[in-house]
């Protein structure tokens, strides 16, 4: 994938310091070239990211006025949305310290900028908070203030407030196992979690997606990952203590490792970090990050998956200690009579 390999070394250079990386790689050299270019950082959602690391290049290197304009625009959208979601942050923050007394812990979206370069150019969603045992207590006030509170999903409320999306997560985990979280108050009055919970919780969050949603992961996954595992204040024995036995204990270094590979640099813990024999790397690649569009049809999604289940089998294996039939399929089918037993006749709760 020779645009990906260019956007790679592009960002490598860009965020990690690697300016001789540029060196490496063949950048494009025509309007067409550069314009795939920037359709795949959209797609990838590190457009402003790429941005960054083209203005470093010679002026003759740069692509043409026209393909710039289109750079330069997306990256004003993505700055004016972050201010937006910050502005709204900010306000919300104040808003349930005033009102309710309440603490705003963040994760991901601001969490994870605030450790970029440019934080701005970091492409955001929503804000994400984990209010816990105060969740139906703020979906009470937002309600009393005349907003729309969607609880359709029991991992969280949602509801939009300043235009901007808030979701107000009861747990972080998927299976409701989460451990004791450790959220700090920062100067700025948001609260945010030690960047080795906080890597915790995004490789969980990242593998349920592709795992159970088959989501790809993107390279913004990717560099958001190698930017949190490379700060300053990340403790890899705090990390790998939390880790350890989850089923994401071999997925977060197996991670790890291609990151090191396909930026080229060394994140922290590397000494301790081996895969099993015969798993590798780069075995990270066809299995998380290929996965293709959702058919319309079951019978398609299942023999595509099968499909994979079966050419990776003893890589699943070494990675979970199971096959992905029974990681995936056990799984969905006790989500299914779980979400049935809900809506059955006899319980008195089902449908309200």
């Amino acid at each position: 994938m020779p645009r990906f390999s260019t956007l790679v070394h592009l960002l490598s250079a860009s965020l990690f310091g690697l300016h001789d990386s540029v060196d490496k790689v063949p950048l494009p050299l025509s309007e067409e070239e550069w314009s795939a270019l920037f359709d795949l950082s959209r797609r990838e959602a590190v457009t402003a990211l790429l941005y960054d690391a083209i203005l470093l290049l010679p002026k003759e290197q740069r692509p043409p006025k026209s393909v710039l304009f289109h750079f330069l625009s997306m990256v004003q959208t993505i700055e004016e949305d972050n201010r937006s979601r910050e502005s709204a942050l900010t306000a919300f923050a104040s808003l349930m310290k005033a009102s309710l007394s309440l603490p705003t812990n963040v994760v991901k979206g601001t969490s994870l900028s605030r450790r970029f370069p440019k934080p701005e150019h970091r492409e955001c969603g929503d804000n994400d908070l984990y209010t816990g045992a105060d969740t139906e207590t703020i979906a009470a006030y937002m309600e009393s203030q005349g907003l729309y509170v969607e609880r359709k999903d029991p991992r969280h409320v949602s509801f939009s407030y300043k235009d901007v999306t808030f979701e107000c997560h009861n747990y972080l985990l998927y299976h409701q196992d989460d451990p004791a979280w450790l959220f700090t108050e920062q100067s700025d009055g948001l609260c945010f979690l030690p960047s080795w919970q906080e890597a915790f919780f995004i490789a969980k969050h990242i593998e349920h997606h592709t795992v159970f949603f088959h989501n790809p992961v993107r390279l913004r996954d990717l560099v958001d990952w190698t930017v949190l595992l490379m700060s300053e204040d990340f403790d890899y024995a705090a990390f790998a203590d939390l880790k350890k036995g989850t089923d994401v204990d071999v997925f977060a270094d197996m991670m790890s490792l291609y990151c090191e590979s396909l930026f080229g640099i060394e994140l922290s813990g590397h000494a301790s970090r081996t895969l099993a024999k015969g798993l590798k790397a780069e075995d990270f690649e066809p299995i998380y990050m290929r996965c293709p569009e959702r058919h319309r049809l079951a019978v398609v999604r299942v023999a595509r998956r099968s499909g994979k289940y079966i050419r990776y089998w003893r890589q699943y294996k070494k990675i979970y200690g199971m096959s992905m039939f029974r990681r995936f399929y056990f799984s969905n089918l006790r989500v299914a009579i779980k979400q049935s037993s809900r809506k059955s006749p006899h319980n008195p709760s089902a449908g309200r």
